[in-house]
């Protein structure tokens, strides 16, 4: 089942460009997108915690690099682009 997440991460992890190759060489991420500073917005079928660990595997972080992958339920609003409501809430991209 497709769950959204959401990835937080320090600056030590790197450049949002390289956050994005990252992400885009990791199969078990099925679609993203980007909105605020340090921060995406993931679709998978993995756990947050499989994530996190495949993650640090593609990287190559160190261990004391700060991020967090956290899933994105219900109970959760904020004032965000329609687009990234719509990838969270329907865990595809919004048709153009």
């Amino acid at each position: 089942m497709k769950k959204s997440y959401l990835f937080v991460y320090d600056n030590e992890v790197g450049t949002r460009d390289q956050v994005k190759a990252w992400l885009d060489s990791m199969d078990e991420v099925l679609d993203w997108r980007y909105e605020i500073p340090n921060s995406f917005y993931l679709i998978s079928e993995k756990s947050a915690k499989e994530l996190s660990e495949h993650f640090h595997q593609v990287s190559g972080q160190r261990k004391n690099v700060g991020f967090i992958i956290t899933e994105i339920v219900d109970n959760s609003f904020g004032w965000l682009d329609g687009k990234s409501w719509y990838l969270i809430q329907n865990k595809v991209r919004k048709p153009k």
